[in-house]
């Protein structure tokens, strides 16, 4: 039974834990996203089927906004390393969602998006010992 919940790795892989489980925990969500879904359209009687991805008005900026940033963050994690890379990429993701580029949502931009990276880079790669990109 103990060795059922132990796991044999060396310290560099120790990072593929982490994304793996919450990989599992969001296909789990999802099924159950789905069959919830499922379940009420099988309760109404009246349903046609009309398949639509975006709702009418979504926010195109922020959407591709978004996957671009998610993109390019990937990328820079390669070449500036995890902390400049997620400092840049909350400071830009913020500012586009916050909408405008006054000085005090520039500032709480900064501010947050250091605080934040340092946090979490201090608090994975010291306290957890969990090694980051």
């Amino acid at each position: 039974m103990k060795d059922l919940l132990t796991i044999d790795m060396t310290f560099s892989e120790y990072h593929l834990i982490f994304p793996r489980i919450v990989l599992g925990i969001l296909v789990i969500l999802l099924i159950v996203l789905l069959l919830t879904h499922l379940a009420k359209r099988l309760k109404d009687r009246n349903f046609t089927f009309k398949p639509k991805f975006f709702k009418e008005g979504y926010d195109k900026k922020k959407f591709f906004g978004t996957i671009t940033l998610l993109v390019s963050y990937v990328f820079l994690l390669e070449i500036i390393g995890f902390l400049a890379s997620s400092i840049l990429f909350m400071f830009l993701i913020m500012l586009l969602f916050i909408g405008n580029m006054k000085r005090k949502s520039i500032i709480f931009s900064v501010l947050n998006s250091v605080v934040t990276s340092f946090a979490i880079w201090y608090l994975f790669g010291t306290v957890f010992n969990i090694t980051l990109p």
